[in-house]
């Protein structure tokens, strides 16, 4: 089920709370809030969004029609708040690579297919995604890597 946009913007302040407080166990084994500042208008901006962790390598999944990624490919240096503490991150953003972006949007919607609607990707009746959804999705996905800054 797809959560209504204008619900969004209750939902982040209460889950950027909630990743900064004690209580964020709750959520923090799948979610974690980047801190960027904006590149044009020089603003601070916290994200919470859904990674997956792979040899200690963050991903963090989203589309072209996203506004909030450029920022991440201009200034790759950002902070995440992962698991309860603020981590420097160098980030890479993966664009323009269909045969890698449908290999890593098949991973993560296996993982999480209940993101797979805000992917624009159908599930089968087994709630595995629809490798032609992920075929034609994969030219539009984002995926952003990172890592630590410092060791």
């Amino acid at each position: 089920m797809r959560i209504p946009e204008f619900l969004f913007c209750v939902l982040n302040p209460m889950m950027r709370m909630t990743l900064h407080s004690p209580a964020h166990f709750v959520f923090s084994d799948s979610i974690l809030v980047v801190k960027y500042t904006g590149r044009k208008s020089g603003r601070a901006y916290e994200v919470p969004l859904r990674y997956v962790e792979k040899n200690g390598v963050l991903r963090c999944y989203t589309d072209k029609r996203a506004g909030w990624w450029p920022n991440l490919r201009d200034n790759p240096s950002v902070t995440f708040r992962l698991r309860g503490r603020d981590i420097r991150y160098s980030t890479r953003v993966l664009i323009n690579d269909p045969e890698t972006l449908k290999a890593e949007l098949h991973e993560y919607l296996n993982k999480y297919p209940d993101d797979a609607v805000y992917h624009d990707v159908r599930l089968d009746a087994n709630r595995k995604p629809l490798e032609s959804d992920i075929n034609i999705r994969a030219a539009n996905a984002i995926v952003i890597y990172a890592t630590p800054a410092d060791p």
